[in-house]
């Protein structure tokens, strides 16, 4: 049900609707949807009803998009179904109460509209001639599992509720009782001088004795805790491991450089004659040519014709679909009429000069990396069964044997993938949900299969490493970095400390900042509502201070700066101009959100929902039933 309309639920503006519409259900009380239907069926809204084949549909959809776009696999009777299919049933539920509206209201996209946007919106419908190629929309109706009338219904549905939506989202007009304070709030500046250490003013600490670096390790211990780790073997695999038993012979690659020889060429050249002129005429012209009359003689024989003798290459022509059908009219044949925008042509094309090839001993590796990789897809492709059956069943050393992949010995990683070094492992990256899984089993246990990326993997807990704090020996040389780093902080702190107490005693900035080391970074206005062009701590310090207040702040790293804020005002009015504009916009979106919300009341009033309780209950319980239930 509304496959197409599904595309639109994907999108930004559908998905901002359909966020108002469950927030709308939440805060101002759905009037009990699930109640009011007997018997066998499932939901009505209005005149329309949905099934639990119509849930099915969309969960299968939403499953496989999870399986493409993030390689992950979800498993029957998983809690994710079932939070999938809560999902699709409140679209489904959502998209037929705003259809359901617009029926009662006589909004309707009509079939001009559908037609329209299938020939200007989705090039995919359209032929080289610009008229709407039928094939190919019951090529994308079979696809979607429906008829032709289906798949038009869906997208004059979608139109529909586009209709809805531009009526709802007419921008309001933002009243300036609430623009002025915020302007006042936002557009707040102030004039600050800020200094800071620099590398080459900063004194460098002695190295500490082991006495001392020994000490220090006792009082801070805790900073060399490990935590609980996990050793992990990994077979993977792609098709690029199937490269080297594809062997390429040099016959084959002549083939396959005299097959797509155009591939390796430069572009034809086409002379072409083009006549214009209006649809009749044109006709007129054809149909003389093609009874044996000479193009020159045809052209007198139709009044209002003209002509003109072009040289092209693909591409030269500004129409895409036009430029295509040029270089795919055989050579001495008339063709035409053809509609370009409002211009009617027709076309004989007198000369074509290939290309000149390029020479095979030059592209003979990318041919050969090419026949590879198609036949290394088809060995990969063809290698799923085997891998699936074996999977859980055998140990990844006898898979890897069998399909001719390694396994490979991770070295101990926490929770997040990091080794004892605090790196990531690659082949961990991105598979946070199946290292969460494997946190929790036993040692021996397999995690998998898992497929993405054209990619496929097992992964089995080895070990578990229990958590240990280093010894000072094991620690030491991680010890003596952060205790050196610790004490330049210290240095540099009291640096700052020093610079802020010497201006609240009455020296000029510049002066303090030149006696403590510190190098003055200038004086500069910063404005409120551009203020995280800056460091956000040092902005936020800013406008915590008063004019005349001298402070030490830390920025984002920790390191500390002097500021002293000189002057507080409101922004220049060009400054404050563009705000204006930009908080008037904000105000806009947010009241339009208040008008979506009402609307989206008034919908649940005037559309009659009901819904079969115990058929809703028993098809989400299927989803996470365990098998026998």
């Amino acid at each position: 049900m509304l496959g197409g309309f599904r595309k639109f639920v994907r999108s930004k503006l559908g998905f901002a609707l359909f966020v108002l519409l469950i927030i709308s259900f939440g805060i101002f009380g759905f009037q009990d949807p699930f109640r009011g239907i007997m018997g066998g069926g499932f939901l009505q809204v209005g005149d329309r009803t949905i099934r639990p084949l119509d849930v099915d549909a969309g969960v299968n959809q939403a499953v496989d998009r999870i399986r493409q776009e993030e390689g992950r696999i979800i498993p029957p009777r998983d809690p994710e179904m079932r939070q999938i299919a809560q999902e699709v049933y409140q679209q489904e539920l959502q998209q037929a109460l705003i259809l359901e509206y617009a029926r009662k209201v006589g909004v309707k996209a009509s079939p001009a509209a559908v037609t329209n946007l299938l020939t200007n919106r989705a090039p995919r419908f359209k032929d080289a001639l610009g008229r709407i190629n039928l094939e190919e929309i019951k090529v994308a109706a079979r696809e979607q599992n429906q008829t032709v009338e289906q798949f038009q219904n869906d997208i004059r549905d979608s139109l529909t509720i586009g209709y809805m939506i531009g009526a709802v989202q007419a921008a309001p007009v933002t009243p300036e009782i609430l623009t002025k304070p915020l302007l006042t709030y936002f557009g707040e500046q102030r004039t600050v001088s800020a200094a800071r250490a620099t590398p080459a003013a900063i004194p460098q600490p002695k190295e500490p004795t082991d006495e001392e670096l020994k000490a220090w390790y006792e009082q801070n211990k805790q900073r060399f805790a490990q935590p609980e780790r996990r050793r992990i073997s990994v077979l993977t695999y792609s098709p690029e491991d199937f490269y080297d038993k594809v062997p390429v012979t040099d016959a084959q690659i002549k083939a396959e450089y005299d097959r797509r020889i155009q591939d390796f060429s430069s572009p034809q050249t086409r002379e072409v004659a083009q006549f214009t002129g209006d649809r009749n005429a044109l006709q007129t012209l054809v149909d003389t040519v093609k009874q044996g009359v000479a193009p020159e003689e045809a052209i007198k024989r139709s009044p209002g014709v003209t002509r003109a003798d072009l040289t092209l290459k693909p591409g030269d022509l500004k129409d895409e679909q036009y430029d295509k059908f040029v270089f795919s009219i055989p050579l001495g044949q008339v063709t035409g009429p053809v509609q370009v925008e409002e211009a009617w042509y027709a076309v004989i094309v007198n000369k074509v000069t290939p290309g000149i090839p390029t020479p095979l001993e030059q592209v003979a590796d990318g041919i050969r990396r090419g026949l590879q990789e198609n036949e290394a897809k088809r060995m990969f492709n063809g290698s799923e069964e085997t891998f699936y059956d074996m999977a859980g069943g055998v140990s990844l050393e006898e898979i890897g044997a069998q399909i001719g992949a390694p396994t490979i010995l991770l070295p101990p990683v926490d929770s997040s993938g990091r080794n004892a070094k605090g790196q990531p492992s690659t082949l961990l990256e991105g598979r946070q949900d199946e290292l969460r899984d494997l946190f929790g089993r036993t040692p021996g246990e397999i995690a998998g299969p898992i497929e993405g990326d054209g990619q496929r993997a097992l992964m089995r807990l080895d070990e578990i490493v229990a958590p240990y704090t280093l010894s000072f020996e094991e620690a030491k040389a991680q010890a003596r970095n952060i205790y050196l780093a610790q004490k330049i902080q210290e240095t540099v702190e009291k640096m700052a400390n020093d610079m802020v107490a010497a201006v609240k005693a009455g020296r000029p900035f510049e002066q303090a900042a030149s006696a403590s080391k510190m190098t003055v970074l200038g004086s500069f206005p910063i404005v409120r509502a551009t203020s995280n062009q800056m460091d956000p701590l040092i902005s936020e310090a800013i406008f915590g201070l008063k004019q005349g207040d001298t402070s030490m702040v830390k920025d984002s790293s920790g390191q500390p700066w002097v500021v002293k804020v000189d002057k507080v005002e409101q922004a220049s009015e060009a400054m404050a101009a563009g705000l204006k504009t930009q908080i008037e916009t904000q105000l806009s979106q947010w009241l339009l959100s208040d008008i979506q919300e009402v609307f989206l009341r008034g919908i649940q009033k005037e559309v009659p929902v009901k819904a079969n309780d115990a058929a809703i209950q028993a098809y989400f319980d299927r989803l996470t039933a365990t098998e026998g239930q």
